[in-house]
């Protein structure tokens, strides 16, 4: 069987549990999970019902759909495509129908109310936090070709290069080995400016004794890949920055040795930061531990102190902790790393 009839009776499976037959799917990364087919926002509304799927897309799409999706039935419209999702489930009495009210819009998300839907919680977001096999697979190769990136530009960088150069460089290097896109937009960060956890990268030049930070990564086969790497430029590296290098790599290795079956994420969010606390610098880690990645580069289950999530075999999230000193300079190191059935394996690698 496909992945993607797996995904499809996953998805069936699930709506039992809410007396919901036919789902109405407008979030572009959930299509891509149950399609394997990648829309742009808007582009494409896909019902889901107990004899198939049919999606709603606009003309252009329609030719390269049918043929990566024979099987599936692809409709032509140009305007106004829930309209037509509206009309396609009444006109064919498709039974109980129902859509994500997390992820739509206030009109969107009344229409469907008003033509008698049901609300639904984010019931293919949930599925989409384990991956299986060929998922891991690309997220595997999407974290290698960032991790390569980063071997490859780190003894480039030079004084006098901008901020916008290194991020060029970075992002030509994973492009020119398959990458369709960046993840988000790439942060590289000089001096102070690394003091800034999400620092906008800009023209700043790289002086001669320099903190240099850098956070990217790109996309491979739909699916996203996250790193940081901090490190100084030059021969005189401050005391204090050699103490607060050695101190986020603790809670590094820290934060990925208590990622296992079971554990509660916010369990590796307070094991990481209890390490930067102790040695006095709590104040100055400002953000969670981390994040889930996948089709998405923000996805659940987080790292977090307010996160209710455990752990499970296939969930993928980084581990990403960091100290800030304003006006100064600052570090974070982080991994993208899988839950296996024994421990956490580290994606961010060659």
């Amino acid at each position: 069987m496909s992945s993607r009839n797996v995904r499809l009776d996953s998805v069936r499976n699930l709506l039992r549990k809410y007396h919901v037959k036919t789902l109405v799917l407008t979030n572009p990364a959930d299509q891509f999970f149950v399609t394997g087919f990648p829309f742009y926002a808007g582009e494409a509304v896909f019902i889901l019902h107990p004899k198939g799927m049919v999606g709603i897309m606009r003309s252009l799409y329609v030719e390269p759909f049918r043929r990566f999706a024979p099987k599936v039935e692809a409709i032509a419209c140009d305007e106004d495509r829930l309209g037509k999702a509206l009309a396609y489930v009444a006109e064919k009495k498709l039974p109980c129908p129902g859509f994500d009210a997390d992820k739509e819009a206030y009109i969107a998300g009344k229409r469907m109310v008003e033509a008698g839907f049901a609300e639904l919680p984010s019931l293919v977001s949930s599925l989409r936090q384990t991956k299986d096999a060929s998922e891991l697979k690309l997220m595997r190769q999407s974290n290698r070709i960032a991790y390569l990136a980063y071997e490859y530009v780190k003894p480039r960088v030079r004084t006098g290069m901008m901020e916008c150069e290194v991020a060029s460089m970075l992002e030509q290097f994973m492009r020119a080995r398959g990458a369709s896109a960046t993840s988000f937009d790439t942060i590289v960060a000089f001096g102070e400016n690394a003091a800034n956890p999400h620092h906008v990268t800009g023209t700043r030049k790289l002086k001669k004794e320099d903190a240099v930070l850098m956070d990217f990564g790109c996309v491979y086969g739909g699916y996203c890949s996250d790193i940081t790497r901090s490190w100084w430029h030059g021969n005189r590296e401050p005391e204090e920055y050699k103490k607060i290098w050695k101190l986020v790599d603790n809670a590094r290795r820290t934060g990925i040795n208590a990622v296992r079956i079971g554990t509660a994420t916010r369990n590796v969010d307070a094991q990481a930061r209890e390490v930067i606390a102790r040695a006095g610098y709590g104040e100055y880690f400002t953000h969670r531990t981390g994040h889930g990645v996948g089709i998405e580069i923000h996805e659940e289950p987080c790292n977090s102190a307010d996160s209710k999530a455990i752990l499970r075999e296939g969930n993928v999230v980084t581990v990403e902790p960091g100290i800030y000193l304003p006006g100064k300079f600052g570090v974070r190191l982080e991994d993208t790393v899988v839950v296996t059935k024994t421990k956490a394996n580290i994606l961010t690698r060659k």
